[in-house]
């Protein structure tokens, strides 16, 4: 992905990694920062720039930071998008990138924390059926959190270029790719991490509301 990025989105994305993981390293004896104060901490003021190039170069790094956040914590990205949404109203194609970002971010948690138990219970010494479909699976998130950042970022770049009209309609059938990609994180985690690991870190509702969702 990075060949899709400026070196001013890639300089804030690390930095937006690296935020989340000083927080990961604080260690639960110091309390986390609500929502906000993480969201002022790496958004910064509103500069007031309501141009396309402005509003493309800003989502694609709000985009970043829930990619970031969830690849920390799906709980803490779910919650930053709730309280994003809730601040300020997102458009179509602003709110279908943000939710992009928040499931790649995701379906790297899961493929890390899948991949690590599925070590552990030997499938990846194994040629049997069952383990291979399960190192599979696995690995068809590395391909969905991919697309979803590719989408994500084609939809910044639209936005960007001033063409609204054209991310609305493109961000209708990303809305359907993030709903399969978040049915998909959820259906992973479950069969290599139990449902007990599911209902714990992934909070319900990451990708699009049943409305939103293309038939």
């Amino acid at each position: 992905m990075n060949e899709f990025r400026t070196g001013t989105e890639a300089d804030f994305r690390q930095n937006a990694a690296g935020y989340f993981r000083q927080m990961a390293a604080a260690g639960p004896a110091e309390a986390p920062p609500s929502p906000g104060a993480v969201w002022r901490d790496l958004d910064g003021p509103d500069d007031g720039g309501t141009d396309a190039e402005t509003r493309g170069r800003r989502l694609s790094g709000r985009v970043s930071i829930f990619d970031e956040a969830a690849r920390h914590d799906p709980r803490l990205g779910h919650d930053l998008l709730v309280w994003r949404a809730a601040a300020a109203p997102l458009d179509p194609a602003e709110e279908t990138a943000c939710r992009l970002g928040l499931l790649a971010g995701t379906a790297s948690f899961v493929l890390e924390a899948g991949a690590n138990t599925a070590r552990e219970q030997g499938y990846y010494s194994s040629s049997l059926m069952d383990f291979r479909q399960v190192q599979e699976r696995l690995a068809g998130l590395v391909s969905g959190a991919g697309l979803a950042r590719l989408g994500a970022c084609r939809l910044c770049r639209l936005i960007e270029r001033g063409e609204t009209e054209r991310a609305v309609f493109e961000s209708k059938a990303l809305r359907a790719r993030a709903a399969s990609l978040e049915a998909e994180i959820r259906s992973v985690a479950g069969s290599v991490l139990g449902p007990s690991w599911v209902a714990a870190l992934l909070p319900p509702g990451a990708g699009p509301t049943p409305d939103e969702r293309t038939p």
